[in-house]
């Protein structure tokens, strides 16, 4: 009789303890299930079957491929859940569907719209469906329309449990919320099981700013890296944002004056600022004497050009270990700047308070600061924390109000 060819290959892998197993199309399976399932690890095997992970030996492996190949196909029995609509789809497959670039929601926001969304949010969304909604037992097997507020209650305590903050529960709970609720709108349903699902207090620490005095030993000490000494710089005179930085080029400095037209980021490459906000800066003097030292080191595109990749700028970790150095040497240690809560970002913050403070009217401040409104423009300052309190005694003694 002629030999029947097995419905799998298990093999195991040189130098270690551990199999590899590749279903062949005499399983009876479409080859597109089969080139999925080629040279793959046990561990890669579904939830369902995770007794099957570790197998000991080459017959617990091929009891384990029987099962694998069984499973799969009682898969493929089963009607697809998304030709039954949205609701009828798995929970956490829906809400990942939904956080792509190719969706009709972010294709809707793109063209219709006009408010595209930016392709870090939407990998942001999609990582946080990876890492904290899909796996939540309780919606493993959950379909949207079973999702009802009390599960989605010990999904928050989960992610308690896990560490995560407030803030970032509020974020993982919207980027699900965003996408059940478009399921109601679109089919025009009267459901919705985040109704009375109210957000998670969030504790925000305050930024951090420098004081004038700060500023100055900075903006007066030795010049060790002139790339860092300007990416401070920017930050702090010009209010200018991590991105607005990297995405700076010599073509935008011209006249006396900042162009901030461009904006960086790693996904989507040059882009503009963040919320529409390009604006015009001067370029303050300590700048000026700063930039021909960066200028220096050769013709570059971009002001913080990347030392390793020609044509590219420098990375996010850059702005991170060059404000460290930068505070540190002018006396600001490591653990002062965490206990402060002084990032980059706080750069920014620094640049509102201490202009308001110097008299620049809130008006000019808005524009130079590329703030819609003056509620962003007072949430970035932080008066009690720069404040000279000996200036401030002298103009309240000038008032004659406590003698």
């Amino acid at each position: 009789m002629p030999k029947i060819p097995k419905p799998y290959i298990v093999e195991k892998r040189a130098g270690y303890a551990t199999y590899r197993l590749s279903i062949s199309i005499s399983s009876g399976l479409p080859r597109r299930v089969c080139a999925e399932w080629r040279r793959k690890s046990f561990k890669n095997f579904p939830d369902e079957l995770g007794m099957y992970r570790c197998p000991r030996n080459k017959g617990e492996a091929e009891r384990a491929a029987l099962a694998l190949i069984q499973h799969l196909k009682k898969q493929l029995e089963q009607p697809d859940p998304a030709a039954a609509g949205p609701l009828r789809q798995y929970l956490a497959e829906y809400v990942a569907g939904f956080w792509t670039q190719d969706s009709r929601y972010a294709k809707e926001r793109a063209l219709v719209k006009k408010k595209p969304l930016s392709a870090a949010y939407i990998k942001l969304n999609r990582d946080d469906v990876a890492r904290h909604i899909a796996p939540f037992p309780p919606f493993q097997n959950l379909r949207v329309q079973g999702l009802k507020p009390g599960i989605i209650r010990e999904w928050m305590i989960y992610l308690a449990e896990k560490g995560l903050s407030g803030r970032r529960i509020n974020s993982v709970l919207g980027a699900m919320r965003v996408a059940v609720r478009d399921i109601a709108a679109v089919e025009d349903l009267d459901w919705d099981p985040f109704k009375k699902i109210k957000n998670a207090p969030e504790v925000l620490k305050e930024k951090g700013v420098l004081t004038a005095d700060e500023v100055s030993r900075v903006a007066d000490g030795p010049v060790q890296n002139p790339a860092s000494r300007l990416a401070v710089l920017l930050g702090v005179f010009c209010g200018m944002r991590r991105g607005e930085a990297r995405g700076l080029q010599w073509e935008d400095i011209k006249d006396g004056v900042i162009h901030l037209c461009h904006n960086w980021h790693d996904l989507e490459g040059i882009k503009a600022p963040k919320w529409g906000s390009g604006r015009i800066v001067p370029v303050p003097a300590l700048v000026q004497e700063v930039l021909p030292l960066v200028r220096g080191r050769g013709e570059t595109r971009f002001v913080l050009e990347s030392p390793q990749y020609a044509g590219r700028p420098v990375s996010n970790n850059f702005f991170r270990d060059a404000l460290r150095k930068e505070l540190a040497a002018a006396g600001i240690p490591e653990s002062e700047q965490r206990r402060r809560n002084i990032s980059f970002h706080s750069l920014r913050h620094t640049f509102v308070t201490l202009g308001r403070l110097a008299g620049i009217s809130d008006f000019e401040m808005q524009a130079l600061a590329g703030h819609k409104g003056p509620a962003m423009m007072n949430r970035y300052s932080h008066a009690e924390q720069a404040m000279d309190l000996a200036a401030a005694k002298k103009k309240l003694d000038s008032l004659r109000l406590f003698q």
